[in-house]
């Protein structure tokens, strides 16, 4: 029974090029003893044409050849055997010409005759480096498989801040392509200007030897927005011949919107429960002292005056139970009662609903709709709300003739299918404060009002997984765009 064991690996491949007969049947002798496999080759056109249908792992070469010398025939060689180790054999007298050679990729050489010890010794040795060189070729293309394949942002930051890598993740996340960020500082070009100072500080400490593990910055990314990443770095002693920084960023937006949106959630119920519990008391103190006010009322008779004032405090009544209202509806849960309406419905009924606010204006009224469908599976009663909200915005803000224009155009966002809103009008627009603080609540441009209508539509928008924002039209004029997946 013949026994099993693992194959022995195939015998390496050598080309002499020699045109001396003795001398390249001498060098066949030795290399075939030692479990070479040899071709031989007296030029360098014979020699090409070997290696045109074979692979060597080694070419013995002599210096002076009938067609050229080693370094001539360098170029042409290594060109059609890229990956084999050259070894030049030559006498003393052409010495100059080996380190000529030596230049033009020649990997060792040899003096005539031959010592056969020696060339057994070099060849052993070229061997391990070569494979040596396999091994760190496959390691460096299984590093960079691993990291181009990488759900994470990964860049390699040179000890001046100059990026030297960064993988195709990144290429998704940033918006920047790899040929566009080579060289260009990572801090300066990822970073909002108030991080820069603090995250190189923390980088250049993982530069001096220091680890890195968890850090969350905020990232700036080509379109404007920011991304929040996790990231864990470290030092490579040896990349292109210096030091370089690893960093792994994991990109954590996402988690930590959803963190953001529960902690407020947890706010706004605690604070929705004080709320409710205040309006509950308030409306019956208010009650109270609206009866109070109409008994009053009552009792001035024909004072003009008096009956002024007894006015003005219940419409500050009004006004106040109004307030209540609205803090309990911008605190409470939003709980959508979703069904299939055609968009278009929500800002008609909406427009249809300001009759009154209209009444005695000139206001025209325009649709642009750039996509025939507008079905969503939305809250209608809520939508409303929204687009109530925006086009009585428009009519407070602008003077007559009022121009207000709703545009509708298909898009894509978050990945899926959807329908982006502009609701445009010709008033005064935006300042840079109004446009950062328009959402926020009780931050209100008008005389009279709570500033909460606009983030009570944001958390509207919000809660059907779109996007209220600001958009770039004006001033003159605002606009304001709703972002609904389908």
């Amino acid at each position: 029974m013949t026994s099993l064991s693992a194959s022995a690996p195939p015998p390496a491949h050598v080309l002499i090029i020699e045109d001396d007969d003795d001398a390249r049947a001498n060098l066949r002798d030795i290399l075939e003893l030692d479990n070479f496999e040899v071709s031989v080759a007296p030029s360098i056109a014979a020699a090409l044409a070997v290696l045109a249908t074979r692979r060597v792992e080694f070419l013995i070469l002599d210096r002076r050849l009938p067609d050229g010398t080693a370094e001539e025939a360098l170029p042409r060689l290594k060109a059609s055997a890229p990956d084999a180790a050259v070894i030049i054999i030559t006498g003393y007298t052409d010495l100059h010409g080996v380190i000529a050679a030596l230049r033009e990729g020649a990997d060792d050489y040899l003096l005539k005759p031959v010592n056969p010890d020696l060339l057994r010794k070099r060849l052993e040795q070229l061997r391990e480096r070569q494979r040596m060189l396999r091994e760190n070729r496959r390691a460096e293309n299984a590093f960079r498989a691993l990291i181009g394949a990488a759900g994470c942002m990964i860049v390699i930051v040179r000890p001046d801040g100059s990026i030297a890598y960064m993988n195709a993740f990144a290429e998704h996340l940033t918006g920047y392509a790899p040929d566009e960020v080579t060289d260009r500082d990572f801090f300066q070009l990822f970073l909002p200007a108030d991080d820069q100072s603090r995250v190189r500080q923390v980088f250049s400490c993982v530069h001096e030897g220091g680890e890195l593990h968890n850090y969350q910055c905020r990232l700036a990314l080509r379109d404007g927005s920011r991304a929040a990443l996790l990231w864990n770095a470290c030092r490579l002693d040896d990349y292109s011949d210096q030091p370089v920084l690893l960093a792994v960023g994991q990109d954590i937006t996402t988690l930590k919107d959803a963190q953001d949106r529960a902690l407020r959630a947890e706010r706004l119920a605690a604070i929705g429960q004080m709320v409710a519990g205040l309006a509950h008391e308030s409306r019956n103190a208010l009650q109270r002292s609206q009866s109070c006010l109409e008994m009053l009322e009552l009792e001035v008779g024909d004072n003009a005056s008096a009956l002024d004032l007894v006015q003005r405090a219940l419409r500050a009544q009004q006004q106040l139970h109004k307030l209540f209202e609205e803090v309990r509806g911008y605190v409470a849960p939003i709980n959508l009662d979703r069904g299939f309406c055609q968009l278009c419905e929500t800002w008609r009924e909406a427009w249809e609903s300001l009759g009154k606010a209209r009444q005695g204006r000139q206001v025209e009224f325009r649709e642009l709709v750039a996509c025939g469908d507008l079905e969503c599976f939305v809250d209608r009663f809520r939508l409303v709300q929204v687009f109530r909200n925006l086009l009585e915005n428009s009519l407070a803000a602008a003077r007559d003739p009022v121009v207000i224009e709703v545009a509708c155009e298909p898009t894509v966002y978050g990945g899926r299918d959807a329908i982006r809103v502009a609701v445009r009008d010709n008033g005064p627009g935006l300042n840079a404060q109004q446009r950062a603080k328009i959402f926020e609540p009780f931050f209100t441009t008008k005389t009279q009002g709570t500033g909460l209508g606009m983030a009570i539509a944001q958390r509207i928008v919000a809660a059907h997984e779109g996007e209220l924002a600001v958009g770039a039209h004006g001033p003159p004029g605002a606009e304001i765009l709703v972002t609904l997946p389908r």
